[in-house]
């Protein structure tokens, strides 16, 4: 990094880390977890191309903008670049199937974002992807240690869709190249366009168009600011209306230090986590436990009696809701209906998710046996936000008790593998891309860091 800006407050802070981390060097670990991000992320956003959201957005933007260089993947629709990566960002969150750690859903809103900004003429090397990528990344997840458990937990807001905008305004600002007096600016812009609330989750599309919008306003964030619209310099520090103080409910709670320490030498990029079960992630630790549970034990349907689901506050208020059959959207978010299918198909993944299962006689009375409680004692939290860690307790019908902790992929030295993110790829994409586009898809991404221009990478998800 440079050297701070001589007036440096918390937000010339974070911006001269946007200015001057082009020229950071990765560490290998953390380079081959992009590679596995940019994979996992195109078969996400391929997958979610297909659905009926994802069109409705291509609808809207065909009725009422003209067309332009960037392309929504999967089709041959052409849009502006920050309308692009709206789509894209939606298309990619689209299905509960994306990464998420360290602050945010993070394919979601840089890869779109860089997509689009390939696809407006600026060349770019799989390095520089990378770079923009853990930029975006090392700075979403900075905004979310400083402000805590509150937005997310307390206050209401869908945390990586709220932290997802400084994702986005990161990666463009890299990828554009803004100076430090343009990416302060570009950091006041994005502040003020982040939002993102837990309540569009249970009804109509609009959950689906948290990460898209966390994308646009990223993107329109940078262009805006090299464009000359200038914004406060002091956003996270200014007090009364700052972003911390807004979203935290003017609460106290915030640690303004946490903005920017580290920058280069401690990697959050590390935390990033991929699905293997296409739901959110405070319901992953219970199928987890499952499938410890099923290591030793049938769990027949009809051998079981009653199944208690212990959560910490912010999984409990997130996925604990009681079961009603409304939206698809509604079921991959509530752990009741989740735990039901993994009972019964062993699976939660694409084919779980259909309107016929989500109201089915079988899957209602199965729930019916799923209590789901909040346990205080689970509540010491990861990252500072919430603890994810889950206690299911299964009751046979002859009397036998069992019991698993269950956690998140990812964690405790258990990480998802390159294997299984090419077989989750091949699942995703099984009805967008034929074998070969899929191979070349995943040659291009194992060795992204040796691509000279990753247009031709691009090029292949239209």
């Amino acid at each position: 990094m440079g050297a701070p800006h001589k007036m440096a407050g918390e937000t010339y802070k974070v911006a001269d880390y946007l200015a001057t981390s082009r020229s950071q060097q990765l560490p290998a670990d953390v380079v081959d977890k992009m590679k596995l991000l940019a994979l996992d992320t195109i078969g996400c956003g391929l997958l979610g191309s297909r659905m009926p959201w994802t069109q409705r957005l291509i609808d809207t933007l065909q009725a009422t903008e003209q067309p332009g260089p960037a392309h929504v993947w999967g089709t041959e629709h052409r849009f502006s670049a920050k309308n692009t990566a709206m789509v894209n960002g939606a298309s990619i969150h689209g299905f509960e199937l994306d990464d998420v750690g360290a602050g945010g859903h993070h394919g979601s809103v840089t890869m779109s974002v860089a997509s689009a900004i390939v696809e407006s003429g600026v060349q770019v090397s799989g390095k520089d992807l990378m770079t923009a990528i853990v930029t975006g990344i090392e700075t979403a997840a900075r905004v979310s240690q400083c402000v805590g458990r509150v937005p997310h937990v307390t206050c209401g807001f869908h945390g990586p869709g709220l932290f997802g905008t400084f994702a986005a305004v990161g990666t463009a600002s890299s990828l554009m190249q803004l100076t430090r007096e343009q990416a302060v600016h570009a950091i006041g812009n994005a502040a003020q366009r982040a939002a993102s609330l837990m309540g569009t989750h249970h009804g109509g599309m609009g959950k689906r168009l948290l990460a898209g919008q966390a994308a646009y306003s990223g993107l329109f964030a940078a262009e805006l600011a090299a464009h000359g619209f200038t914004n406060v310099d002091n956003i996270f520090e200014c007090g009364y209306g700052s972003f911390p103080s807004a979203f935290s409910g003017a609460r106290d709670t915030f640690d303004l230090t946490k903005l920017y320490e580290g920058f280069g030498e401690e990697w959050l990029s590390r935390g990033v986590n991929f699905k293997v079960w296409a739901c959110r992630i405070p319901i992953h630790p219970s199928l987890e436990a499952v499938k410890k549970l099923r290591r030793e034990h049938t769990l027949a349907p009809d051998e079981i009696e009653k199944v208690v689901v212990k959560l910490p506050q912010g999984s409990f208020r997130a996925v604990g809701f009681p079961y009603k059959p409304t939206t698809i959207t509604s079921a991959q978010l509530n752990l009741q209906y989740c735990l039901a299918i993994m009972l019964l198909e062993n699976d939660v993944f694409i084919d779980q998710f259909t309107e016929e299962k989500t109201g089915s006689p079988q899957v209602l009375d199965m729930i019916r046996r799923i209590e789901v409680t909040y346990d205080p004692e689970l509540d010491s939290g990861a990252h500072g936000l919430m603890s994810n860690q889950t206690d299911v307790n299964v009751t046979l019908r002859d009397g036998t008790e069992l019991h698993a902790t269950g956690n998140q992929r990812g964690t405790l030295g258990d990480p998802v593998t390159l294997d299984e993110i090419v077989a989750k790829f091949r699942k995703t994409t099984r009805d967008t891309l034929n074998q070969s586009e899929a191979d070349q898809i995943i040659e291009m991404c194992t060795r992204l860091d040796e691509l000279d221009d990753v247009a031709p990478l691009i090029a292949l998800l239209n």
